[in-house]
């Protein structure tokens, strides 16, 4: 069981009230016993209309008709009755999370993020701001509010900076032929080649055992990050280390079993926790993040 119980209960009244009959509408914040942000994938792919997002990590849905707000160690739900409905409404939702949490291994994970849409002042920091036209618009500002409503390309920018990584969507198709499901993976400009050649011209980032601090860049004083927040070597355990960097040389779980005198459900549990911390989907992705991040 992930979640055993729950504190600091606290209700704020909120809304407006139509009249003096009807009832009031009431928040609820509460404390939750455990970290609870390794089901938040399980939310992510399970639950409709979520929104996932990493800074700061939480993840948002309906759940019976209220909005509930999940953080690792904290909630906030919300429209309520009262203290009552409040009670009720808690219980009943940690029933339902702890059982995503025991069905884990028989759900699919979505790592897919919520991203804010891109603001036309954001768009226009990236354009040159000479007015050029050569966009076929006669401003940039202009040319940045067509972007945003996508009616044009940031290509049609000859001076628009190129991207840093491009996302590609892959269907994923069912025995009968038909797309069940889309896989996202991210790609740098560096083909992964030539990213495991760089890797293997620098020496191995050293393993990190538990309680020491985590690695950091040299000459410098502040702990390596991935574009996630992961901090490399650090939130991964040292087993889960060893398993990634079989996983990303391509052994199966009962490779990866026999090679650690490990049980099987032992190796798929650290590939499970592994795809949580590091936000991947698959082997794929996580053997490109061990790669960029120096762990093989």
């Amino acid at each position: 069981m992930l979640i055993t119980g729950y504190s600091d209960l606290s209700l704020t009244r909120g809304g407006v009230m139509q009249d003096l009959a009807s009832d009031p509408v009431w928040g609820a914040y509460f404390k939750l016993d455990n970290d609870i942000r390794e089901i938040f994938p399980f939310i992510n792919g399970t639950v409709e209309k979520v929104r996932y997002q990493l800074r700061p990590l939480h993840v948002r849905f309906l759940y019976k008709e209220v909005a509930c707000t999940l953080y690792p160690l904290e909630a906030m739900v919300s429209p309520l009755r009262g203290r009552d409905h409040a009670i009720d409404y808690i219980d009943d939702l940690i029933v339902f999370l702890n059982d995503l949490y025991e069905r884990r291994h028989e759900l699919t994970p979505s790592h897919k993020l919520d991203q804010p849409p891109v603001s036309v002042v954001d768009i226009v920091k990236m354009l040159p701001l000479t007015n050029c036209q050569k966009c076929g618009y006669p401003t940039c500002m202009a040319f940045a509010a067509a972007i945003r409503k996508g009616k044009a390309l940031p290509e049609d920018c000859p001076d628009f900076a190129e991207p840093i990584s491009v996302c590609k969507v892959y269907p994923v198709f069912g025995p009968d032929g038909t797309i069940e499901s889309t896989l996202s993976i991210e790609s740098s400009h560096i083909p992964l080649d030539a990213a495991v050649e760089n890797a293997a011209d620098n020496a191995p980032a050293p393993e990190v055992k538990a309680g020491e601090p985590p690695p950091t860049a040299p000459g410098s004083q502040a702990p390596l990050y991935d574009r996630y927040g992961i901090r490399i070597q650090y939130d991964l355990s040292p087993r889960e280390i060893q398993v990634l960097r079989y996983l990303a040389e391509g052994a199966s779980n009962p490779e990866i079993s026999e090679a650690l005198n490990i049980s099987p459900h032992t190796v798929k549990s650290h590939v499970i926790h592994i795809f949580n911390k590091i936000n991947v989907n698959d082997r794929t992705q996580a053997a490109v993040w061990a790669v960029q991040n120096k762990v093989i």
